[in-house]
């Protein structure tokens, strides 16, 4: 640096040693000194900087500082104080000085470079135009921190609030190598590839941007993450000559935030991903494996028999298990797969870059075997095999969704075997899935075309024959498929939330027509049972379709039986009990369905819910020669005898079965023994022969 013409304003006394030594520096020329607080007359023709005693003889002038430094305005000003009086150095600068040095404490370096800065600043700010000028002034004064640059990215001014912000003293003079490592890290914690993205460059090459994220990292210093806006700096002439840059603190907004995030992403119980976050991660994947030409791979798993453990050591245990399985997930997989929890006691794995296809049936195997190890929870030692399906892109699918829906299929395939085992997705999978596909799009419409209908199975009394109930199953009449059972097309009604207006839909319709046959029959008794789906009991609606249905047909409550399927409902769910005993208050009655099969148990029963069951069909197809079978057949009725429950079977396709059921005392019976599931036109035809007095036995199998 070349040396400068420096002008001295002040008694001296206090700066009288620092002068001295001033005199001698190499980038001082020529040292000027005055007692007066102006420019004298016979000052050098050229002055570069300006040094003003910040002390009390600006008081006893009778001007403000401000004053002072506003009548010195054509020449850079570097204020003179003291380490013990640093704060007249800082209120010098506010009013309008362009550094300040403290003679006691400053080293020949860095006195320096606050002249080389005053210098650099005061050119900047006569070049500025009357509006940038204005700006950076109110700039100065408010709460966000405040960065200018020149066009050679120098730092000429910081406000208060961003030295505050950033951590910087009063007299830190940001050097080169700090305005190029400020900001350089972005809001996901990279570095930013391309200098000309930092907030600094983007504002000096004249980039208007706004709400830029940006980390601020120095040693010994916890991270800052800063939000900020930057713009250019122009002269009068429109010119280009620097930047500013606005900020603020948003470091605990952003961490709440992505508290907040993570909560909404990550599985509470597991920490994976959940199945939203797992799906996204999983499409940013498929978009390398495309760029690398690279395999991939999902897998879904599913545990073997997770609700028996449930059931028999507590939901505390299986909580616990849960969390197992996810860490030895996390421990057997490579760098760079990842796994998620899909719900329930499923999970996902995305495979990436593994090579052949084998490959992937040997992580699978892996994970195999070790999920399949003892687990110790607490006291207890619990057994737990998986069931896998592997799906493989671009095979068995091009998009995030279609490659978890191939693999969730091949998983079913695998738990369909026996469970314990993995099992690739196939092209009969594949022609399942588009299947299931046109299914759920064709489900979306059916209730609006009046594809849905209901066809009843008749149910007789097992002492007398005599017909007193009907089940309403219900159909689809699909315009390519035909007519479909439930059990194609249940499932999707459950895992797309259509259960809720087909369910509705179901119950409306089974009550309007039993109140048609009730009053073309005169027959009052007549019953009707409704299955219900485990999701209908989680919502009030269920409730409110019932009590509308009977409040329009005006039908006996009493005659409607709704037929559950999940024993555990009964036992420990508040949300679903709760919807029962509102259901209950309507007076409708309550049946278990599939009572032997789903790990349902005697203690289901005992609880003032339940007015019937039904023994499932499993049970009864073997009756004759399953000695097993006959002996829990006789001890449900027998309990459910001591409660005063009613007991039907269902599946009953033999008069031996009819006549065991009988010596059991079973009260009711269904079964193609009895009639097929029929059109309403036929049963109307069955009624009419039953109060003429022809019982359905006699008449043979409609």
């Amino acid at each position: 640096m070349s040396g400068h013409s420096i002008l001295y304003l002040g008694r001296g006394e206090f700066a009288a040693e620092y002068l001295s030594e001033l005199e001698t520096l190499p980038f001082c020329a020529l040292l000027t000194r005055s007692a007066e607080l102006e420019v004298p007359i016979d000052a050098p023709s050229i002055i570069d900087v300006v040094l003003l005693e910040a002390g009390p003889a600006i008081a006893q002038s009778g001007q403000s500082l401000a004053e002072v430094i506003g009548q010195l305005e054509p020449y850079p000003v570097v204020a003179l104080t003291t380490r013990e009086r640093e704060h007249r150095g800082i209120s010098a600068v506010r009013a309008g000085a362009q550094g300040y040095i403290c003679v006691d404490d400053i080293t020949v370096e860095a006195q320096e470079v606050v002249m080389q800065h005053a210098v650099q600043r005061h050119r900047l700010q006569t070049r500025l135009s009357e509006t940038d000028v204005s700006v950076l002034s109110i700039l100065r004064d408010i709460n966000d921190g405040v960065i200018v640059v020149d066009e050679h990215s120098h730092v000429l001014d910081i406000n208060p609030a961003a030295r505050s912000i950033l951590g910087l003293g009063p007299r830190v003079q940001p050097d080169a190598t700090w305005s190029q490592m400020f900001c350089c890290i972005d809001a996901d914690g990279e570095n930013y590839p391309n200098s000309a993205d930092l907030p600094l460059m983007r504002a000096r090459n004249g980039e208007k941007f706004g709400n830029q994220v940006a980390i601020y990292r120095m040693p010994e210093q916890p991270d800052t993450i800063l939000s900020l806006n930057g713009q250019g700096l122009y002269d009068g002439n429109r010119e280009l000559i620097g930047g500013v840059v606005t900020f603020r603190d948003i470091t605990d907004i952003a961490r709440k935030t992505s508290e907040l995030q993570k909560l909404a992403q990550y599985d509470e119980l597991t920490a994976l991903p959940n199945r939203g976050l797992f799906t996204e991660q999983l499409a940013r994947a498929i978009g390398r494996s495309q760029r690398k030409g690279a395999p991939l791979a999902v897998l879904f798993i599913d545990l073997d028999r997770f609700k028996s453990v449930n059931d028999t050591l507590g939901h505390d245990i299986g909580d616990a298990l849960l969390g197992q399985v996810a860490g030895r997930l996390r421990k057997n997989l490579r760098i760079g797969d990842f796994p998620g929890r899909w719900g329930g006691d499923e999970f996902v794995v995305c495979l990436e870059d593994f090579g052949d296809s084998g490959n992937a049936a040997a992580a699978a195997q892996k994970l195999l075997l070790v999920l399949s190890e003892k687990y110790e929870i607490g006291n207890s030692e619990v057994y737990s095999t998986p069931s896998i399906g592997i799906a493989i892109y671009p095979d068995s699918g091009e998009a995030a969704d279609r490659l978890i829906k191939a693999a969730d299929l091949a998983m079913y395939e695998a738990k369909k075997r026996g469970g314990g085992r993995f099992q690739y997705y196939s092209e009969s999978l594949n022609a399942k899935l588009e299947q299931r596909e046109e299914l759920e799009v064709g489900l979306r419409h059916a209730l609006v075309r009046n594809e849905f209908a209901l066809h009843y199975q008749p149910r007789i009394d097992v002492n007398s024959g005599r017909l007193i109930g009907l089940e309403a199953l219900l159909r689809w009449q699909h315009p390519r498929f035909g007519l479909l059972p439930p059990a194609r097309f249940l499932a999707i009604l459950e895992s797309s939330g259509l259960i809720h207006s087909a369910g509705e839909w179901v119950i409306a319709t089974a009550c309007r027509q039993l109140a048609a046959w009730q009053r073309q029959f005169e027959l009052p008794d007549l019953s009707m049972a409704i299955n219900l789906s485990p999701q209908q009991l989680m919502h009030k609606r269920l409730v409110e379709a019932v009590a509308q249905s009977l409040e329009n047909t005006a039908v006996d409550p009493g005659c409607i039986e709704l037929e559950i399927g999940d024993g555990e409902v009964v036992r420990k769910r508040s949300n679903e009990i709760e919807t029962l005993r509102a259901l209950r208050r309507l007076g409708v009655r309550i049946s278990l369905d599939q009572f032997g099969t789903r790990d349902v148990s005697f203690e289901s029963l005992d609880n003032g819910f339940i007015d019937s069951f039904v023994l499932d069909q499993s049970l009864i197809a073997d009756v004759d020669n399953n000695d097993s079978h006959q002996r829990i057949v006789r001890a449900a009725i027998a309990m459910a005898r001591g409660l005063d429950i009613e007991v039907a079977a269902e599946g009953v396709e033999t008069l031996s079965q009819l006549e065991f059921l009988r010596s059991c005392n079973c009260d009711l019976a269904q079964g193609y023994l009895i009639s097929r599931p029929i059109q309403p036109e036929k049963v109307s035809a069955i009624l009419r022969s039953e109060i003429a007095g022809t019982r359905l036995l006699a008449r043979g199998m409609p």
